[in-house]
């Protein structure tokens, strides 16, 4: 409890200087930053305190071939850190948000503007930070052994309280700390479970059913062949593929130039290369000290807690608690940044001074934390909810990358593409069993139906709304430099992914198979 206690001081100091800061530094660094720090911020954003209870449940359920809903994601992981960081870094823009009002010229594009502040900053954001909310509530639950709703109202409190020290430039310093707690509390909990071996065998003691022991599903398993089918060549680019807009964004245009930028990206990836091995690895090991009969993702908090001494829980709590509050608050500050700056400041009142808007900015982060409370309190299962999240962006994806370079997209081509996802996921259930892919999976086959119709509603859109291609081009090619350049960086990012993909694949088969 006295690292714990030490943590609360420090914050206490944090917060206490943080509150002479404006409302420029509130969303965007003042100064320029370090790509290390702004790296490791953007390492920290992309990990939870779920994240081991969502792989534990998944593998629990799945077995190694289950891991494809995430190893797909690779393919894509080089492009944001290539193609985009430096595009982003051009810009000085406060949201990403605003990138709108520069691509997408006239009232179509102001429409766009508004829209997408309101639905991503209050509705998708809500949403995300539910998870993480969901997650972290149970290590509350376990670690001071209290009921499981409480805990979710004790997270959104934190969650609240944290809202008063959330100043950009100040929190990617924190974030880098944060870092530096969750790589600590990981070599404990791996030394601790690593302790409980008796031999290199033990981490595949989990595999009694040697089905889950296999990266590719057997022959005869249809369902599972057409999930990975759905993983590997659509859920990846459909769902997974945006173009580093988001809290990406801010990272990117911390630092001082377009190298810099591209480092920040890229060093999540190396990290995550490294530490993704160490993380499934004791997850297997934890699995075969369990029992199966339970929620395997609550499981995986009760293990460790269970296994490391009680004199490093603290340390291990504050781990679990960086992992959330980094991602917790960026998420936080991107759907604030979204209703303040482009939403009430941007049309409900311009002149609003910097004090009061930092009150307004405040008042959203706390409404943010409500919602995706609420939002928590019905959601029983992490996968269900990556799930709906996959299948909310399923054929909007490839709108945000193609709107660099094909000048024809328009707003309403974006517009119809997030109307069309959300409609379709939310009436799919409802249709399943009347569909020919009804003998599958339904979330997998919810993301080929959604991508499919979300496609050809924004490609026709397109073609029926009017052609702005001349005037967008004259933004958009001294950004791009050009074309060629644009896919010749794409290709190689592309390639790079599968590379890393396969040489994930290798050596989990020979891991597997030794």
């Amino acid at each position: 409890m006295i690292a714990i206690i030490v943590y609360c001081l420090l914050m206490l100091v944090v917060f206490i200087y943080n509150s002479r800061g404006d409302n420029y530094t509130f969303f965007k660094a003042k100064g320029k930053i370090s790509w290390m720090i702004s790296g490791l911020s953007l390492y920290m954003f992309y990990l939870s305190a779920d994240q081991g209870q969502f792989l534990m449940g998944l593998i629990s359920e799945h077995g190694m071939s289950g891991l494809w809903m995430v190893w797909a994601g690779i393919i894509g992981s080089f492009v944001v850190p290539i193609v985009f960081a430096p595009l982003w870094q051009k810009f000085d823009f406060i949201t990403d948000n605003q990138f709108l009002l520069f691509r997408f010229p006239g009232r179509s594009g102001r429409i766009l503007h508004v829209f997408r502040a309101i639905y991503v900053g209050g509705l998708v954001v809500a949403l995300s930070l539910c998870f993480h909310l969901i997650g972290f509530s149970r290590i509350l639950e376990v670690f001071f052994n209290i009921d499981g709703s409480m805990a979710i109202y004790f997270s959104a409190a934190v969650l609240v309280l944290f809202a008063f020290k959330n100043v950009f430039e100040f929190k990617l310093k924190m974030d880098a700390f944060h870092a530096i707690l969750f790589f600590l509390s990981l070599l404990i909990i791996l030394y601790f479970v690593g302790s409980q071996m008796s031999g290199f065998q033990d981490i595949f003691s989990f595999f009694d059913n040697p089905d889950k022991r296999l990266i590719f599903p057997k022959y005869e398993n249809q369902g599972a062949w057409f999930s990975l089918f759905v993983f590997l060549g659509i859920q990846w680019w459909s769902c997974y593929l945006f173009d580093g807009g988001g809290p990406e964004m801010s990272r990117f245009t911390s630092v001082k130039d377009k190298k810099n930028a591209m480092w920040t990206g890229l060093l999540p990836i190396g990290i995550s290369f490294i530490i993704g091995f160490l993380v499934i690895g004791h997850i297997l090991i934890l699995l075969g000290f369990t029992n199966q009969s339970s929620n395997p993702e609550l499981q995986y908090v009760e293990s460790v807690f269970n296994i490391v001494p009680d004199a490093f829980h603290g340390l291990i709590f504050l781990g679990f608690f960086g992992m959330f509050i980094t991602t917790a608050d960026s998420l936080l500050n991107w759907g604030a940044s979204f209703l303040t700056i482009d939403v009430y400041k941007g049309y409900l009142n311009a002149n609003l001074d910097n004090r009061n808007l930092k009150f307004v900015s405040y008042g959203t982060m706390v409404l943010l934390s409500l919602l995706s409370m609420i939002f928590a309190l019905n959601i029983d299962s992490l996968q269900s909810l990556v799930k709906i999240t996959f299948s909310i962006a399923a054929g909007v994806a490839p709108v945000y990358i193609l709107r660099w370079i094909w000048f024809r997209i328009n707003a309403w081509s974006q517009l119809s593409a997030m109307f069309s996802s959300a409609i379709f996921t939310l009436i799919y259930p409802y249709c399943h069993k009347y569909l020919p892919l009804a003998e599958f999976p339904e979330s997998e086959s919810r993301v080929i139906v959604v991508t499919m119709l979300t496609s050809f509603i924004w490609i026709l859109v397109t073609f029926l709304t009017p052609n702005q291609s001349e005037e967008v081009k004259m933004k958009m090619l001294p950004i791009i430099e050009s074309r060629l350049m644009f896919f010749k960086r794409f290709i190689v990012s592309i390639s790079l992914g599968v590379s890393l993909l396969f040489l994930t694949i290798l050596i989990w088969y020979l891991l597997l198979n030794c």
